[in-house]
């Protein structure tokens, strides 16, 4: 049990690591000039998906894709470190990361531990009706004590503000008090007004990562055909979104990586 819960965790990581070459972090100005070696590190945990089981499939992408926009925001307020794959290499080298699921606080406050992180954020989302849940939590890992809660809810096409407002909820709880020069540049650090697009980029990302899983156990044939099904997320993210920078990355990437005649 223990490792399904950290080959779980460090898929995540890896996903944060894919978010940060290919969303906008490196391109989003950082709010504040701190140095790195002095910032705040932080771990952030995937989402778990809480929609009812015959919506829960159309809505699963966002279980990795909530927390990447919000390590996204987070990353570029300059305060945190997020929890890189490097940090955790001693330990993913033991593992052969093949599972993807929910990972439990206690345990991620554990790893937490181990990875040197002084906070850990962890939540949930629900669709229903069409409205959109987020519920997110902030847990010290020295102490393991819950520091905070916040809750957003709106309509799920509004999922783009609704992740902003959570963030910067959340922020005063890890010891950042923004501006509200900064809590505006924040707001209008958006990936993509679609959710039909967002929905699709991290399916597509969601099969990318999976693929690096089989790539590691010499599964290639079983590689290439999710990355077939990443590519043609990407797409389909672009037809809903043609300006969504963080899918033409993702497409441009992929089609790098493998050949055309895929």
């Amino acid at each position: 049990m223990k490792f399904r819960l950290l080959a779980s965790l460090l898929l995540v990581t890896i996903f944060s690591i894919r978010c940060a070459t290919t969303s906008s972090t490196s391109d989003t100005k950082v709010l504040r000039k701190i140095p790195r070696e002095e910032r705040i590190a932080l771990m952030v945990i995937n989402f778990k998906n809480t929609t009812l089981k015959d919506k829960a499939d159309k809505y699963q992408p966002w279980e990795f894709g909530i927390p990447s926009m919000i390590m996204t925001d987070l990353e570029s307020i300059g305060l945190f470190n997020i929890l890189s794959w490097e940090r955790l290499k001693d330990v993913a080298e033991q593992l052969k990361l093949q599972h993807i699921g929910m990972v439990d606080e206690k345990d991620a406050v554990e790893i937490g531990k181990i990875a040197a992180a002084r906070y850990l954020l962890a939540g949930n989302f629900m669709v229903m009706g069409g409205t959109l849940r987020i519920e997110s939590k902030v847990f010290s890992v020295e102490t393991g004590v819950q520091l905070g809660a916040s809750a957003v809810k709106g309509k799920a096409g509004r999922f783009f503000e609704l992740e902003k407002e959570l963030v910067i909820e959340m922020t005063s709880y890890l010891g950042a008090i923004l501006t509200s020069e900064e809590k505006t540049q924040i707001a209008e650090n958006i990936e993509t007004k679609s959710m039909y697009a967002s929905l699709n980029n991290y399916a597509g990302e969601i099969a990318l990562i999976k693929a690096d899983s089989f790539k590691v156990q010499g599964k290639k044939d079983n590689a290439e055909k999710l990355m077939k099904q990443a590519r043609a997320r990407f797409e389909k993210a672009l037809k809903y979104d043609p300006g969504y920078e963080r899918a033409k990355k993702n497409l441009a990437s992929l089609t790098m990586a493998i050949p055309m005649t895929l």
